[in-house]
């Protein structure tokens, strides 16, 4: 018998989330796309990572699979709380203006944002109990890895920093004052861990709480990587970027009893010196 199932156990997030749990005594059922979820936990977690930024493409098997889960869900003899990893950079967008908070209507600008907004519908439709948690742009270690493996993959730090790694140019889009919301992939799974444990029925933001432009953000990893020479290709701006997208996470105290303690700096030293560099 497991406490908590996480889906997505062997992705950037849901290795993090599953030691988490690990680190607080909890028994976990480690669980991905080939070895599906079928239900016996009192609580699950869905970190699968079907869909990025950069591809959407798998959009159909993330709504599919699920409801697959929400359907063992509700097989179960004890129905589960899911906890869902939604999106806090990509679910909100104008009319409203950041920092984002949770009463701001969502409209997401992209597919990203638009497939991890029904996912947040569907579980709603299914009235089974359950948090979703807004997380921001998370970063860490094994992104890295996996931004070596898969460009564009896996977020704007990892792809930076496994640039640096691998000797060759970052690139930057546009003048780099588009403002993102960068939150270490530790203090998200922290978050995950209390939501868990409180059970709000509720939407929580997760991020920093700090805006960073991607000018900022170049001068920071310069510190991190130093004596290390960043060399910058830019490109013009993608549309599907929007400006500004940072979030208000003060709810989070209340809900979780979380807040980020992990600054940008700490972050990226972290990171940088995990990854071997």
């Amino acid at each position: 018998m497991y406490d908590v199932a996480v889906i997505g156990s062997r992705g950037f997030l849901g290795s993090a989330i599953a030691s988490a749990f690990e680190r607080r005594g909890a028994r976990i059922g480690r669980f991905t796309k080939e070895n599906p979820y079928v239900g016996g936990a009192p609580t699950v977690v869905w970190a699968a990572g079907h869909v990025t930024p950069a591809d959407t493409s798998h959009g159909a098997r993330a709504i599919g699979d699920l409801t697959h889960l929400i359907e063992a869900a509700r097989r179960s003899a004890e129905v589960p709380h899911v906890v869902l990893l939604s999106s806090g950079g990509a679910v909100y967008g104008p009319p409203a203006t950041a920092p984002f908070g949770e009463s701001d209507e969502p409209s997401p600008a992209n597919d990203y944002g638009r497939i991890k907004l029904a996912e947040e519908r569907l579980l709603a439709a299914a009235d089974i109990p359950h948090t979703v948690l807004r997380v921001a742009n998370p970063y860490g270690p094994a992104q890295v890895a996996s931004a070596a493996l898969a460009l564009g993959g896996q977020g704007v730090i990892g792809q930076w920093l496994a640039a640096v790694r691998a000797g060759r140019p970052i690139t930057l889009f546009g003048d780099g004052s588009t403002v993102r919301d960068f939150v270490y992939v530790d203090d998200v799974a922290e978050a995950v861990a209390n939501a868990a444990e409180k059970r709000p029925h509720d939407t929580v933001n997760v991020g920093s709480g700090e805006p960073t432009s991607l000018a900022d953000l170049l001068n920071a990893v310069t510190d991190a990587v130093a004596p290390h020479p960043v060399e910058v290709h830019r490109e013009p701006p993608r549309a599907v970027d929007p400006p500004a997208a940072w979030l208000d996470v003060r709810h989070a105290q209340v809900a979780l009893g979380w807040r980020p303690t992990v600054s940008l700096a700490e972050g990226l030293a972290r990171t940088w010196s995990a990854v071997g560099a």
